[in-house]
């Protein structure tokens, strides 16, 4: 019983996790709204971007353009 709880425990944590948005409302690399699901992970949170275009320059050097999302 201790396992089947556990594992539903988990699956909230998970599915939380997983539904969690990106912590900025605008791009980085833009200023423009970010798209629902164009992002990336950065020290452990979603990035949220405007285009793949935007995302993939930041995807090329992150430590240059995360600075504000450490």
């Amino acid at each position: 019983m201790k396992t089947i709880l556990s594992l539903i425990l988990l699956s909230f944590c998970v599915t939380g996790i997983a539904m969690a948005g990106p912590v900025n409302t605008t791009c980085p690399m833009s200023g423009k709204t970010v798209k629902e699901g164009v992002t990336s992970q950065y020290n452990g949170k979603t990035v949220g971007f405007c285009c793949a275009n935007c995302k993939a320059k930041f995807d090329s050097n992150p430590d240059k353009f995360g600075k504000k999302f450490k």
